[in-house]
Formats: C-alpha cells, sequence, structure tokens
C-alpha cells in the first residue's frame, strides 16, 4: 500500500483559489507588500483544515520565516516537574507568557551527554537553531560559558534566567537585584539595634551569590565567612556566639536549617536569643509552606515572563540586543529577626 502523500502548500493554494505565496504569507504572519483581506485568510485556513495540512516547520524556519517556537534549554540535569523545585517557578512564567504571545515551547532534552553533562553542541551542531530563540537558565561552569558566548557570536537569539556574564559581555538576561534586598535586609537588621555580623556564605562564584555579597559589603558591617553549609558544625556556631554575634545573615536555605539545629541542640530560640535573614527562597524545597524566617522572595515567575517578553520583543519588533533587566525582591519579615538580646550567656 502506497504511503499517503504529504499536503503541501501548493495543495492549499489550489483549493483556496490563491497564490502559494498568500499561503506563506497567512502562515507566517509576515506580510510584507502583501496584503491579504479577512476574508481570503480565512479561505485560507478553511482549505488548510479540510486538506489536512499542517506545517513543515523546519522547512519554513530554513526558508526564512518563523516557527514560533522557542526553546527552553536548562543546564541542570532534568527540568523540574515538581512545585516544590526551586526553578518550577520559572518555567510557570515562561509558559504563561509563550501562551500570551502566541509562542510554542520546546524543552530541549537531547542535549545531555556523557556524564549527564548537558551540551548545546552535542553532535557536533548548535541544537538550538531548530526554535527561533532560546531562553536558558541553572548553574554554569567555565565551558558552558565559552560555548554560550558561541552560540551569542552566531547569532542566535537568547535570554537567560538570571545574570550570567559570558566572554564578550553581550548575553540578555532577566535577573532578580539580589544586591539591593541583601542590603535592605542588612538595613532591617541594624535598625533593631544590631552592630555585630557574620555572612555565611558558599565557596561558589555565581553571579547571583555575588550579587547578594555585594548588597552586604555596601552596609559596611561584619565579615564574611566562606565555608560549606556541612562545614557549619555546632562548634563553628559556639565559636561565633561566643564572639558576640548577635545576628547571622545566611546565603541560603541550607546555612539555615543547619542553624536551625544548632539552636534547637542548645535551647536557644530565634529572635530571642539571635536574630539571622535568609537571603532568598528554599533552594531544598518548601515541604509545608513558606519558611516563616525573615527573608525576601526571588520574583521567580516575573523572571520567566519578562524573559519571554524580551525574546518575543526581540523577535517581532526588532528590540536590540543584548539587553539585561533586573526585577526588586519582595522582603518578607519574619519570626527570625527581632532586638538585639539583653543578655548573651554563651561562656
Amino acid at each position: 500500500m502506497a504511503e499517503k502523500r504529504r499536503v503541501t502548500q501548493k495543495d492549499v493554494a489550489l483549493r483556496a483559489g490563491v497564490s502559494q505565496a498568500i499561503v506563506s504569507t497567512v502562515l507566517t504572519g509576515k506580510e510584507g507588500n502583501i496584503r491579504i483581506n479577512q476574508e481570503t485568510r480565512n479561505r485560507v485556513l478553511q482549505a488548510m483544515r479540510e486538506l489536512g495540512y499542517t506545517p513543515n516547520i523546519a522547512a519554513q524556519s530554513l526558508a526564512g520565516g518563523m516557527s514560533r517556537i522557542l526553546g527552553v534549554f536548562t543546564y541542570d540535569s532534568v527540568f523540574p516537574t515538581n512545585r516544590k523545585d526551586f526553578y518550577y517557578p520559572f518555567l510557570e512564567g515562561i509558559e504563561e507568557e509563550a501562551s500570551r504571545s502566541d509562542f510554542d515551547l520546546l524543552l530541549h532534552t537531547r542535549t545531555v551527554g556523557e556524564g549527564n553533562r548537558r551540551s548545546i553542541y552535542r553532535g557536533g551542531t548548535n541544537r538550538l537553531l531548530v526554535a527561533d530563540g532560546t531562553l536558558l537558565l541553572g548553574f554554569m561552569d567555565p565551558a558552558h560559558r565559552e560555548e554560550l558566548a558561541q552560540v551569542i557570536a552566531e547569532g542566535h537569539p537568547c535570554v537567560f534566567i538570571g545574570r550570567r556574564e559570558i566572554p564578550g559581555g553581550n548575553l540578555s538576561y532577566v535577573t532578580a537585584d539580589y544586591t539591593a534586598a541583601t542590603w535592605q535586609l542588612v538595613e532591617h537588621l541594624l535598625a533593631l539595634g544590631h552592630r555585630k555580623f557574620v555572612y555565611l556564605a558558599e565557596p561558589k562564584q555565581q553571579e547571583s551569590a555575588l550579587d547578594r555579597r555585594q548588597g552586604y559589603r555596601e552596609t559596611g558591617v561584619g565579615e564574611v565567612v566562606s565555608l560549606e553549609p556541612g562545614e557549619f558544625t555546632l562548634a563553628c556556631f559556639k565559636r561565633l556566639l561566643r564572639s558576640g554575634v548577635s545576628a547571622l545573615v545566611l546565603e541560603n536555605d541550607r546555612f539555615a536549617r543547619r542553624l536551625q539545629g544548632h539552636m534547637a541542640e542548645l535551647g536557644l530560640e530565634a529572635p530571642r536569643d539571635l536574630s539571622y535573614v535568609v537571603l532568598g527562597d528554599p533552594l531544598s524545597g518548601e515541604e509545608d509552606g513558606a519558611p516563616g524566617w525573615t527573608s525576601f522572595e526571588i520574583p521567580r515567575q516575573a523572571m520567566g515572563r519578562e524573559a519571554v517578553r524580551l525574546l518575543a520583543e526581540h523577535l517581532l519588533g526588532g528590540l536590540a540586543f543584548p539587553r539585561q533587566l533586573s526585577l526588586p525582591c519582595i522582603l518578607r519579615l519574619g519570626n527570625s529577626s527581632g532586638p538585639v538580646p539583653q543578655t548573651q550567656g554563651w561562656g
């Protein structure tokens, strides 16, 4: 039995009684010198439905048209499917704005190579080119940055969700203003009377961490202690208490959860005995709702939406790239910060 022939644009044009150029114009939405009235457009669309025509997206893109597909590429091992995942709200924002902007989304999953390492050029070709432009997120190592710089140099439109610096410095991104949010939390502690601070930071040098540390340093208080969360032991915590620290600034919730364990073991309570603030949303998921500690909320859904908006405006309206956008965080004053304790009896 012979295989059924694929319906072409020529078939649609014959059924609708128009030229093939008009069919192509209806598909791409780019009229140029051709003006199509609504009656003709409806006739073409009706012919497509009657014939069961589906556009050849790859051919349309190669011919200079637009597929109206945005790629989504993550440097993490898998796309988040759990609402508690830190990255899930980003994808919610991406999907919401892509739908509003009339774009489909393509999740790149064939970019995973040996050792579960993701590469845009797996197999020697740029896998992002099947889409009109690409949204990226996740942690990057130096090799990833070189790779992305090559993609940008080749002219493929990209927007990163989060500030990322690459060779050439011409990457578009949407980030959160971690510097201002950190500064505001430290100012909150200063207003409560705290003067002896320590900032606990992971050794990682991602841009979001550097921005937080910049906000802390701008207040001119305390030292930055770099250590892995697992190195924040009970003995380490006792040394901080003996030094007279009344407030801790914690880079993420991994430090916060260890601190809570140490305080419980010593019979201490926040903010009665010690205040602390956490610089952002939980990385490890929120099992029983958002924690009650003092922190700031990262506008993750809004970052996803704005990244799509920037990319769509670039593709459709010629918005010049590179373009960088910073969104404010939302302060959450919770139950972990209060006035300086009257006495500190930790000898």
